[in-house]
């Protein structure tokens, strides 16, 4: 019995060891799941950076947003040095607050210092005082960074104590033309300021809302949570941290020349104008020239082969820096180098005051119409006559007037030689000035060569658009007299919220665009409340199909926006500004801040104003400031009274003038 018993006994013991082999043994020696162990890496980089992040707090600044005082809550700082040398971002200083607190992460409380921001990457650098040494945040190798790999943001906004993330991945490198990397991690102003950091706590870069298309101030707010964030590179922060300690602020760096064409990836890059008093012009760089290499130094160039590579080099650099470039000028090459700067000599569009005919091929320079009392007419440039050069070279196809005239500057006289109709030729000295800023009296209308037909179908009449998958809905009023063969101005209207009267509209323009060969596209908001950021691509479509299926006078394409839809029409013009001429804003409610860029050859948008709110000043003053053409008035427009609105006339004045030299 005895061996019996201990035979049943060892046999189950035996199994059961068996079953433990098999069943549960497994679960204590291997390795936990993906999810966990991406879990705990994700909590374990978040502990290991959390120290290194601060909250900031701002007292004061508070700023006027839609009739309510708003203020900016905590946001984030990421330690750059033991002694008290803060990164963060600029989202909360928009105005200047009246203090500054910093707290630590054992909630100890310090006052802080805005030495220096960096304005091209959206970063402020803070100064506090310290009795402790604090922990610096740990900098990720830039050459270990993988397309793909775990990151982490992080943010003190809810707890000083404890860091909020969120997780994504590095989705690319070198964007916002080569100044941030890129995640898919939600970023919002919970996390601006602190740190993005990969599986080790290691700090690869600072979120900051940086947005490639920004044209005015708090537009950032539309990319929260968006899936597209971006963070400037650790490195490249701490490479300008010596300059800003300084107390010397980060502007980016401005060259003064425009490149031709719209296609960024089309080469060779050909230089259509250079801004006069800019570095580009100080070294001697001309319209014409072809850039094949651009670089810090004459010893180190990277080749350029299109618009797109060019702007990833320019880029990064800052005010100050040193850019040399390698040229090709009839047929040979050169090197210049130029020091680039914080802004450029106000650049202001000049005038002459005349009309080319559109309709001469033969004769594109050809004086149809003269501006009276415009430097032209005073300098005896009369009706008929053909201009044959502008500085001594000559004008044709490839080099037309308004080319050549960009590049000059509003202040300068000029050689103009002409040809009058009876053949004689001469040489006029003429003074340039600029644009009028008043509405000017003066009638022509163009008339088109008799005798044409037109072999082109495009509907005539107020046609209905075809918008595709939005609600959107537009029409456009198109000239019973167009013709494929003569080019057309394009005025694209974002109306005011609601349906609009088709009747009034044409009634309202349907002559003037008749007389003067323009066609006025109409766009209707989706909902009655009024027009939301994401519509201004309805311009886009719009400017698309019109060009599409009528003939459209480049110098002619105008954006306007009534009420609600002025801030789109503004959108619109501002980020295609080689495209749009002119923009009209009437009765707007205009932002108390404008990030209006300085004016530029090419970019010399036109802007007619109406309206009587206290914004309106204030925007022309900055408009005038930044170097643009500004013509205002204060009669207000009521839709409902379109055909006999007094803005009706020295509106369409001023879109005439869109079309003068």
């Amino acid at each position: 019995m005895i061996g019996t018993t201990r035979f049943a006994t060892g046999w189950f013991a035996r199994v059961n060891l068996a079953v433990w082999l098999v069943w549960v043994a497994p679960g204590l020696f291997a390795e936990p799941p993906l999810d966990a162990l991406e879990q705990e890496a994700f909590q374990a980089a978040t502990l290991f950076a959390q120290d290194s992040i601060v909250q900031v707090e701002t007292f004061g600044g508070s700023e006027l947003v839609r009739d309510q005082w708003v203020a900016s809550g905590p946001s984030s700082g990421t330690i750059l040095t033991a002694d008290g040398w803060i990164v963060t971002s600029t989202f909360q200083f928009r105005g200047q607050p009246a203090s500054i607190t910093v707290v630590l992460p054992n909630q100890e409380r310090k006052a802080a210092k805005l030495v220096a921001r960096d304005t091209s990457r959206e970063l402020a650098l803070l100064k506090i005082d310290v009795e402790q040494p604090l922990r610096p945040i740990l900098v990720s190798p830039r050459d270990e960074w993988q397309i793909g790999q775990w990151v982490v943001a992080l943010g003190k906004t809810f707890d000083p104590s404890v860091a909020s993330c969120s997780v994504g991945i590095l989705s690319a490198q070198g964007r916002v033309w080569n100044k941030a990397i890129q995640t898919d991690a939600k970023i919002s102003p919970q996390n601006y300021g602190g740190p993005i950091v990969d599986l080790r706590g290691r700090a690869m870069g600072i979120l900051t809302p940086l947005n490639p298309g920004i044209v005015t101030e708090g537009e950032v707010e539309q990319w929260y949570d968006s899936g597209i964030g971006f963070a400037v590179p650790i490195q490249d922060i701490l490479q300008r941290l010596p300059e800003m300690q300084q107390g010397n602020d980060v502007f980016p760096g401005r060259i003064g020349f425009r490149w031709r064409g719209l296609d960024e990836y089309t080469g060779p890059v050909i230089l259509q104008g250079v801004t006069p008093g800019s570095p580009a012009a100080k070294a001697g760089v001309r319209a014409g020239d072809k850039v094949l290499a651009v670089g810090p130094s004459k010893e180190s160039l990277t080749r350029i082969e299109n618009h797109s590579q060019m702007k990833h080099v320019f880029g990064p650099m800052d005010a100050g820096m040193t850019l040399a470039m390698k040229l090709e000028r009839d047929g040979k090459e050169l090197v210049l180098e130029c020091k680039l700067v914080k802004e450029l000599p106000t650049y202001r569009e000049p005038f002459l005051g005349v009309l080319t005919d559109p309709f001469d091929d033969k004769n594109p320079n050809k004086v149809a119409a003269l501006i009276p009392g415009a430097p032209a007419a005073k300098a005896g440039i009369g009706v008929g006559d053909v201009m044959l050069s502008l500085q001594g070279e000559p004008l044709s196809v490839e080099s037309p007037l308004d080319a050549r005239l960009a590049s000059l500057d509003y202040r300068d006289r000029v050689d103009i030689q002409v040809r009058a109709m009876d053949g004689t030729e001469r040489t006029l000295q003429v003074p340039l000035t600029t644009h009028p800023e008043e509405a000017l009296e003066w009638d022509f209308r163009p008339k088109a060569p008799e005798g044409i037909d037109d072999p082109d179908s495009a509907a005539k009449g107020t046609v209905q658009l075809p918008l595709g998958d939005v609600k959107n809905k537009a029409f456009a009023i198109v000239p019973s007299t167009y013709q494929s063969s003569v080019p057309h101005g394009l005025l694209i209207v974002f109306a005011d919220a609601g349906p609009q009267d088709q009747k009034l509209w044409t009634d309202a323009w349907e002559p003037f665009a008749r007389e003067h060969r323009w066609i006025i596209a109409v766009a209707q908001s989706a909902e009655e409340k009024g027009w939301t950021f994401e519509e201004v691509e309805i311009g886009l479509r719009l400017q698309s199909i019109m060009s599409r299926t009528y003939s459209i006078d480049r110098r002619r394409i105008a954006a306007g926006g009534i009420e609600s839809g002025s801030l789109l029409a503004y959108i619109t013009a501002m980020q295609a500004q080689e495209i749009y001429r002119g923009v009209w804003l009437c009765n707007p409610k205009l932002p108390a801040r404008f990030r209006m860029q300085p004016c530029e050859p090419f970019k010399a948008i036109h802007y007619f104003v109406n309206g009587t709110d206290k914004s309106i000043d204030r925007f022309v003053e900055t408009a005038r400031t930044a170097g643009y053409s500004v013509q205002s008035s204060s009669a207000m427009l009521e839709t409902a009274k379109l055909p006999e609105s007094p803005v009706l006339q020295p509106l369409q004045g001023w879109l005439r003038l869109l079309e003068a030299y």
